[in-house]
């Protein structure tokens, strides 16, 4: 439990210190695949929480300029896996979404780099729906 202190400590600081100042409204709902949980998004930065390992994830994306429904991002993942291993690792974010009145519909590749205990590259995906505030 002592891990999940810290880390959340750790996501809340980044997340004050590199919030963006603008007014834009949050966007919150579920995602499901290989991490099914809460997803947030503000601007530009994504948060997530999954609940099938416990984990933690941390993006920031960037749209493609002449195809505003699709865009990319890296970022970081912390899982606790059941058998207490703690796996961190480094992640790019490829994805596709839309917007429909007041929800916003997302699906994701996120190839991921695990860096703690065995070195191995995952490729994980979620889809999920958010709703804007």
């Amino acid at each position: 439990m002592k891990f999940v202190t810290v880390f959340v400590s750790i996501i809340l600081s980044l997340l004050i210190i590199f919030t963006p100042k603008a007014n834009a409204a949050p966007e919150v709902g579920l995602m499901v695949g290989s991490d099914s949980g809460i997803n947030v998004k503000m601007n530009e930065y994504k948060f997530g929480v999954g609940f099938d390992d416990f984990s933690f994830t941390l993006d920031k994306t960037f749209n493609f300029k002449d195809h505003p429904h699709f865009y990319w991002g890296v970022g970081g993942k912390i899982a606790d896996k059941k058998n207490d291993d703690i796996k961190l690792g480094a992640r790019a974010v490829f994805g596709a979404h839309t917007k429909v009145e007041r929800f916003t519909f997302f699906i994701e590749a996120q190839p991921t780099l695990y860096l703690i205990d065995d070195v191995k590259v995952e490729l994980e995906a979620i889809g999920g729906v958010r709703y804007h505030f």
